[in-house]
């Protein structure tokens, strides 16, 4: 099972830090192997730096790939050497999203 998570709105955080270790908990109880992916786009990036209330590490250390739309930390002027580690940063999280979905992975937005 291959899924990727978009979060765009820094109120959703909560939703997807609960939804994805519920994913893969669910899998693992079933015997599925899951692979997630967290696409981060918009404001939310804010949040991806070190520092921030929002820890990432729990995911990272689960397997899950954290990445950061590029086109939005431009936007905001943030230098990825200021994200949290293991976070990786994508060109673009549309193309990422889109590409994500043509190689069979499913799309949810918490």
């Amino acid at each position: 099972m291959k899924v990727i998570f978009h979060l765009s709105e820094p109120s959703r955080w909560a939703a997807t830090l609960s939804n994805i270790p519920a994913l893969l908990q669910q899998a693992e109880r079933a015997g599925v192997v899951a692979h997630a992916e967290l696409v981060i786009n918009g404001d939310p990036v804010v949040q991806a730096q070190q520092g921030s209330e929002i820890d990432l590490s729990g995911l990272i250390a689960a397997g899950v790939t954290v990445a950061a739309c590029g086109n939005a930390l431009r936007q905001r002027q943030i230098d990825a050497d200021t994200l949290q580690p293991g976070v990786i940063v994508v060109p673009s999280a549309m193309f990422e999203l889109a590409q994500r979905q043509l190689d069979g992975y499913a799309y949810i937005k918490p």
